[in-house]
């Protein structure tokens, strides 16, 4: 009730105020230092809970009451109240997006005083973990609580694996993609046991396990990445040090999922690594009646792992198990994760049309059970213009970002780790929208913005660092070509785009070594920038770099192939007058493209214009007029493409339930019409 009377000023301006949102104002205009206030701010913690997330709200916009309010959040009984209050979600996001602003370093703040309390080895008494269960406001909210600790389904672990919704593709023994040895993580004599012979937790313990879970995923879904894994590591550990009970292998497996989003999200690649393996020690149990979500969302984890360390084979792997283990009955944002990671590894590996289905039903699970303006809707959006950029929709790809980056800033504000990502994501569609056009200024704002966010919150060795500046290193490049094209001379744009350039290739490598396809696509960056700078056998060299990982890890005839093809060819064609070299790439690229993505794919005007060029130079007059002819027959279908607003992959607009999406899902072959990632940079765009 409380919350309605608050949305009715805000939806209608004119709408006079209600008594509770001018009793609200009264009590915040109350609050300053005489004595009388500081008592009544002491006792705020005794009002209920949806009083208090409101109060607290207010207080979060009056700057002179912020060292107060984080004073007050920042005790762990006070937090714990809110966190596990689903409907003050939304508002507690930007109470701590407004303190973190300020500098009021409330996420800090938070996972040192839950470390400090439930540390195995240094934390404080048993009277402190008691003070956590004392907090709950009555017994009505205590036995509702304790009941809804753990919330997920009771359905034992069990794939859906009928012929009907599951083919060969998917077909593979776990055992043979992990990776790393099975390591036994509990004693033999634990599989005598049933689950009902071991002892339940105190509920005491329940509580710190729960808000350590809850604090931890918050902090993760807030942007605060470092602080979200020291709170789930401290808890992994006291889960260890804790002796066999009935729920050990749930509380494992669902702090280590957690843990490893964290992980990988921040690149955090080595930890993310051991987290993984410990993982894999408690796959062998998963058949002891552990929930199929929690399943799900563990194997999507490790796809969301593989995927950001560009290891596509297995995260598309991953995500197909996890969705064999994906119920209709599941938690909404577990489907929705769920079918968010599953739909980029299908982009990822050419697989259009699942991409799209999965997708479209992310998106639309989010807008309705969560609203327009909640956070799950937005990392839908976000994974629906990557989609949407990579099926050569680009328009359209923006358009979706936009909106993506309005949702994340109504929640975060500005300076936040999930706006800068955004920014970065916003800034890399408008270079690709804009790169016919050459004004790269919306481009250049929002990586601007990126950058500037990211060297605030992450070391200046971070590989979401270099992501962002890699961007910039590809706008830097463009404008000096521009400007180069009126006759200014800007070496020095060059210059800096190669120091960006070189700055990410370095952390590649560091972090992922010389084949990895991230690797191979800087060496593709470093050959473009190159031949602009007239550095033609560098310029060589990167590219055939760049070819040969990318054919041993993609094979001959992926699209990444078939781009740094092309931009050899370019090199060969117009700079070193190599034709006859660059004639038989131009073929190869044209084969390539058209194997996969068909005649109106974007990137064939680029190699029939080489084409052109090549026997008009070498006085091949009939080739010459044979691939004329092809690029015009290509402008008109792209024109009519465009002018009727056609899709290769319109949207699925039809609301399927669960069991129909995985039907279709498994059903489907991986489509041989695809469409492309940008043919303007060397780079497969992710976010």
């Amino acid at each position: 009730m409380a919350g309605q009377q608050l949305l009715m000023p805000r939806l209608f301006p004119n709408f006079p105020k209600t008594l509770y949102d001018l009793s609200l104002q009264a009590l915040i205009e109350s609050m300053n230092t005489k004595i009388p206030a500081l008592d009544r701010i002491n006792r705020l913690s005794e009002l209920p809970r949806n009083l208090l997330i409101d109060v607290y709200e207010k207080m979060s916009q009056v700057e002179s009451l912020k060292d107060t309010l984080l004073e007050e959040l920042a005790q762990l009984e006070v937090f714990s109240r809110l966190v596990r209050y689903p409907f003050a979600r939304s508002q507690l996001l930007r109470i701590m997006a407004s303190l973190m602003a300020s500098n009021k370093m409330l996420a800090k703040r938070l996972s040192e005083n839950y470390v400090s309390r439930y540390d195995v080895v240094t934390g404080q008494d048993s009277q402190e973990e008691e003070k956590l269960e004392s907090s709950m406001d009555t017994l009505e909210d205590r036995s509702v609580e304790l009941n809804t600790l753990y919330t997920y389904d009771a359905e034992s672990s069990d794939a859906d694996t009928t012929s009907a919704e599951f083919n060969d593709e998917f077909s593979v023994d776990i055992e043979s993609i992990i990776g790393v040895p099975q390591r036994r993580a509990y004693p033999d004599k634990l599989e005598a046991f049933n689950d009902s012979d071991l002892e339940e937790l105190s509920a005491v313990e329940l509580q710190v396990i729960d808000l350590g879970l809850r604090l931890g995923s918050f902090l993760s879904e807030a942007g605060w990445m470092q602080e979200s894994i020291t709170v789930l590591a401290c808890l992994n550990v006291r889960l260890k040090d804790l002796p066999t009970h009935k729920h050990w292998l749930q509380f494992r497996l669902d702090c280590l999922q957690r843990l490893l989003y964290a992980e990988s999200a921040h690149c955090n690649f080595k930890e993310a690594h051991k987290t993984y393996v410990e993982l894999m020690g408690l796959n062998k149990w998963l058949n002891r009646n552990v929930p199929n979500q929690l399943v799900a969302i563990t194997y999507s984890q490790i796809s969301a792992m593989y995927f950001a360390r560009n290891e596509y084979k297995n995260s598309h792997l991953w995500s197909g198990l996890a969705m064999r283990f994906l119920k209709g009955i599941a938690n909404p944002r577990i489907i929705i994760d769920v079918l968010r990671q599953a739909a980029k590894a299908c982009v990822v590996k050419r697989d259009f049309s699942r991409a799209n289905l999965l997708i479209c039903q992310a998106v639309r699970r989010a807008r309705e059970h969560f609203g327009p303006k909640h956070q799950k809707y937005g990392d839908a959006l976000l994974d629906y213009g990557f989609f949407l950029l990579n099926v050569d929709s680009v328009f359209q790809s923006v358009y979706i970002y936009k909106e993506a980056l309005a949702v994340r800033r109504g929640i975060f504000g500005n300076m936040n780790f999930h706006v800068a990502i955004a920014h970065e994501d916003l800034s890399y569609a408008y270079y690709v929208h804009e790169y016919s056009t050459g004004d790269f200024s919306c481009a250049q704002d929002h990586v601007d913005k990126a950058v500037n966010i990211m060297q605030h919150l992450v070391p200046s060795n971070h590989l979401m660092l270099a992501s962002a500046k890699r961007v910039k290193a590809l706008l830097l490049e463009e404008i000096a070509l521009d400007k180069m094209a009126d006759g200014i001379d800007e070496e020095d744009l060059l210059l800096q785009s190669e120091e960006l350039h070189n700055f990410a290739l370095i952390l590649s490598l560091q972090v992922f070594g010389e084949v990895n396809v991230q690797t191979a696509k800087h060496y593709g960056n470093l050959g473009r920038l190159y031949q602009t700078m007239n550095r033609f056998e560098e310029a060589e060299r990167m590219h055939k770099k760049a070819i040969k990982i990318k054919s041993e890890l993609l094979g001959h005839f992926d699209y990444e192939v078939g781009l740094s093809i092309g931009h050899l060819a370019s090199l060969y064609n117009y700079q070193m007058k190599k034709y006859r070299d660059a004639e038989q790439l131009y073929m190869r690229s044209i084969d390539i493209s058209l194997r996969l993505f068909g005649n109106s794919y974007s990137g064939l005007e680029y190699d029939y214009l080489g084409l052109c060029h090549v026997y008009e130079t070498l006085h091949n007059f009939e080739k010459y007029l044979k691939y004329a002819n092809k690029l015009e027959n290509w402008q008109l279908l792209r024109g009519q493409n465009i002018t009727q607003n056609k899709s290769s992959y319109p949207a699925i607009e039809v609301d399927y339930s669960i069991e129909e999406v995985k039907t279709k899902y498994f059903s489907m072959c991986v489509s041989k019409k695809s469409a492309h990632y940008s043919v303007h940079a060397e780079d497969t765009y992710q976010n």
